[in-house]
C-alpha cells in the first residue's frame, strides 16, 4: 500500500528575502477614521443613539494599507495613485512616510477629496460606516504622470501589486497601459480586483478576489461551493491569468489553476474581531512571497496565515514578521499575543468602553504554581490584564548567561493559555517603561517583596492616576530555587 505523500515542512527563510525587494503598490488610497464611542441613551430630537465621541485615529486603507502591510515585512515599498488637494491628504502621506512607504508617485487632483471612510465603534461593535469620496476617472493629464513615474519606476521592481476598491483610479485605460509596461519589463503583477468586468485585468499573472467579488464576475447569481470551481474557470479564461485564488472568510483560501486540481486552505483564525482589511493583507503576504520565489502553494499559505492573525485585531492593521513567524511555528498561536502597536488600538478601545486595565510584567522561565495563582488574583483586579513578558536578549540581560531556559515564543504560548490573561506583549528591554507610558495601564501589580518606591515605573503609573497594587507571593519557591532543585536531583540521578 503507498504511503499518503505529506508536505514538506513549511520552510520560513522565504521571509528573510523580503528586505530585499521592491514592490509597487498601485490602486486606490484612502484613510480609514475610527471612533470609538459610547452610545447610552437616545436623542430627544429623533428616535437616533446618541454617541458620545471618547477617542477617534486615523489608519491608511485601500491601497495605502497594501502598502502599509509590506513596509511592516521590512519590503521597500512604493505606493502610486491620486490624493485630494485637502488635510486628510497630508494625514495619509505623512502616516505612509512614518512607516517608511515612498509616497512620490502619489499625485494630488484638486476635483476630488481624500477618500475617507469614517467608522463609528461602540462595545468593540461598528454602528455605522460614513464614506466621503468621488468614483470618477481622474483626468487624462494625472493619469500620464501616474504612467510616466511607473515607466521610469518599473526598471527596479520585484513585482506590483493593483489594488482596485473601484474609487475610479483602476480604469481599464490605465491598467492595460501598466501591464504592457510591466510585460515589457518582465515583472509579475497581482491584482486584487473590483466590479463585474475583469476584462480589464487580462494579463496580469495573479487574481485574489473574494468568493462574492469572483461569483458576480462571473455571472454567478446563488454562488454556492459547486459553482466556485465554475466561477474560477471562467475567471482564467477571461483573464489569461496563472491562477485565480478566491478567499472565503472562514472557509478559508483556494488556488485555482488551468489544467491542475484546485487546491483549499482551511482557515486559521481562532478568534475574529473585525474583517476590516483582511483582504489586503492576504495580497500583500501572497505577493512578498511570490514575488520572493516561492511556490503558489506557499505564497497561499502564507498569505492565508497572515489573514488569521490580521482578523484578531479590531480595525485596519498590519501583521509584523514576529507575529508571522510565531504563529506558523507554534500552530497553537492564540490573538492574545500582541504587538505594542496593537495594545495601544485595544487599550484605547477598552478605556472608552471605561474598562479597568491591569498590568504585570516578568522573566516567566520555568512556569509554576506561584506565577499562576499571582496572574489570577491580578485578573481579579480589574476587566482585562495586559502581561508583558522579558524577550530571550532581556532574559538574559536580567538573569545571566544559561537563562532563559524556555524561548519567548513558548513562554508567551503558555501564558496565552491561561483564561485570565487577556493579552502578551514582548518587549526587549530590561524594565517595562516603555510599554507603561505607551499603554497607560490604570493597574500596575508586582509582588510584596518590593518596597512600593522599588516598584519600576510606579512615579510613571502614578502621574497619570493609576494605581500601583502589590500582591503576596503565593509560592515559597521562587524560579531560581527551583531550578536549583532540578538541578540536584539531576546530579543525585548520575547526570552532570
Amino acid at each position: 500500500m503507498k504511503s499518503k505523500k505529506k508536505n514538506p515542512p513549511f520552510d520560513l527563510s522565504v521571509l528573510n528575502d523580503y528586505k530585499n525587494l521592491k514592490i509597487l503598490v498601485l490602486g486606490d488610497v484612502m484613510l480609514d477614521h475610527y471612533i470609538q464611542a459610547e452610545v447610552d441613551r437616545t436623542s430627544p430630537e429623533a428616535p437616533v443613539a446618541v454617541a458620545t465621541v471618547r477617542s477617534e485615529h486615523y489608519v491608511p486603507g485601500g491601497a495605502a494599507n497594501v502598502a502599509l502591510n509590506l513596509a511592516a515585512m521590512r519590503t521597500k515599498v512604493f505606493v502610486a495613485g491620486v490624493l485630494g488637494k485637502d488635510a486628510n491628504a497630508e494625514r495619509l502621506r505623512n502616516h505612509l512616510s512614518n512607516k517608511k512607504v515612498h509616497t512620490s508617485l502619489l499625485f494630488k487632483d484638486p476635483e476630488r477629496p481624500t477618500t475617507l471612510k469614517t467608522r463609528i465603534i461602540s462595545q468593540g461593535q461598528q454602528i455605522i460606516r460614513i464614506d466621503r469620496e468621488e468614483k470618477h476617472t481622474p483626468p487624462e493629464k494625472l493619469n500620464k504622470k501616474i504612467l510616466d513615474a511607473i515607466r521610469k519606476k518599473c526598471r527596479n521592481l520585484n513585482g506590483v501589486i493593483i489594488s482596485d476598491y473601484a474609487k475610479g483610479v483602476c480604469s481599464p485605460e490605465l491598467i492595460q497601459s501598466v501591464l504592457t509596461i510591466t510585460r515589457k519589463n518582465n515583472i509579475p503583477v497581482l491584482c486584487d480586483p473590483k466590479g463585474l468586468d475583469f476584462t480589464k485585468y487580462r494579463g496580469a499573472d495573479i487574481l485574489t478576489p473574494n468568493f462574492k467579488e469572483a461569483a458576480q464576475a462571473a455571472g454567478i447569481t446563488a454562488p454556492d461551493e459547486k459553482s466556485l470551481k465554475k466561477a474560477a474557470r471562467k475567471i482564467l479564461q477571461t483573464t489569461r491569468s496563472k491562477a485565480i485564488v478566491i478567499t472565503r472568510g472562514q472557509k478559508g483560501v483556494t488556488l485555482f489553476q488551468a489544467r491542475k486540481p484546485l487546491l483549499h486552505i482551511p482557515a486559521h483564525a481562532r478568534e475574529v474581531y473585525d474583517v476590516s482589511g483582511a483582504g489586503d493583507t492576504f495580497i500583500s503576504h501572497f505577493a512578498l512571497a511570490y514575488f520572493s520565489g516561492a511556490s503558489l502553494r506557499r505564497a497561499t499559505e502564507l498569505g492565508n496565515y497572515a489573514s488569521a492573525i490580521v482578523v484578531g485585531k479590531l480595525g485596519i492593521a498590519a501583521v509584523s514578521p514576529e507575529e508571522l513567524s510565531s504563529f506558523i511555528r507554534t500552530e497553537i498561536f492564540t490573538t492574545k499575543l500582541k504587538t505594542l502597536e496593537d495594545l495601544q488600538e485595544i487599550t484605547r478601545r477598552l478605556k472608552a468602553d471605561r474598562k479597568k486595565i491591569v498590568f504585570t510584567n516578568g522573566c516567566f522561565d520555568l512556569i509554576h504554581i506561584g506565577h499562576i495563582k499571582f496572574l489570577q488574583a491580578a485578573r481579579q483586579l480589574g476587566d482585562a490584564l495586559i502581561v508583558g513578558i522579558n524577550t530571550d536578549a532581556s532574559v538574559k540581560k536580567v538573569k545571566g548567561k544559561g537563562r532563559p531556559l524556555i524561548s519567548e515564543t513558548e513562554r508567551a504560548s503558555l501564558l496565552s493559555a491561561l483564561p485570565w490573561v487577556d493579552y502578551v506583549v514582548l518587549f526587549d528591554e530590561t524594565t517595562p517603561e516603555t510599554l507603561l507610558k505607551a499603554l497607560k495601564p490604570d493597574i500596575l501589580v508586582k509582588g510584596k517583596n518590593l518596597k512600593p518606591r522599588e516598584v519600576v515605573g510606579h512615579e510613571l503609573v502614578k502621574s497619570y492616576g493609576g494605581e500601583i497594587k502589590q500582591l503576596p507571593f503565593f509560592s515559597k519557591v521562587s524560579t531560581t530555587q527551583r531550578l536549583r532543585s532540578i538541578l540536584s536531583a539531576l546530579k543525585k540521578q548520575g547526570f552532570e
